[in-house]
């Protein structure tokens, strides 16, 4: 699970730099040619801001992965140490659910533009390659709270058996010593 997670993260970290670059490079080309041709480029800004989006959503995925999302830990940090697992566990659970349901509804947005076939207006792009931003990024994040889950939930297995085998080598080895 660990390598599938570093690939995913290499994965999005790689193409955010990309997008964050195209970006970048697009918006600069448009201010160059608007100040010193005067003319401006008509599709720069939307180029941008399409990669803008898709940075965000992709974005969103690595910012949860490394627990930089806002959150309110006020209740969690007055409660016992088990109830915070616990209470960890469940908002992890509700963020998937809420994910996996986004890009649900998301794709079969999709779908229905893909049929109605909308372009944008200056690059003439099919609008459902801007818009499948939010199913992609959703979908991500769902992967990424599923991971959490899961790996909560192996943790906390392989913390019970290492203190049922230190519970059952204290048992035996003190009967054999009486």
């Amino acid at each position: 699970m660990k390598s599938f997670d570093s690939i995913l993260s290499n994965i999005e970290e790689w193409i955010v730099y990309i997008l964050l670059a195209g970006m970048l490079t697009v918006v600069f080309l448009g201010v160059i040619n608007r100040s010193f041709i005067h003319m401006s480029i008509p599709w720069s800004e939307e180029l941008a801001r399409y990669f803008m989006i898709w940075g965000v959503f992709i974005g969103a995925s690595l910012g949860l992965k490394r627990s930089v999302h806002i959150s309110v830990d006020a209740l969690i940090l007055i409660i016992p140490k088990f109830l915070q697992q616990i209470v960890t566990l469940f908002g992890n659970m509700v963020g998937f659910i809420f994910c996996a349901w986004f890009f649900y509804i998301g794709a079969e947005f999709i779908d229905r533009m893909m049929n109605m076939g909308p372009l944008s207006p200056a690059l003439r792009m099919p609008m459902y390659i801007a818009y499948a931003a939010v199913p992609c990024g959703f979908a991500l994040m769902s992967i990424r709270y599923l991971m959490s889950c899961l790996y909560f939930i192996c943790e906390h297995k392989r913390k019970n058996i290492e203190e049922a085998t230190e519970n059952n080598k204290a048992v035996f080895n003190g009967s054999e010593s009486k």
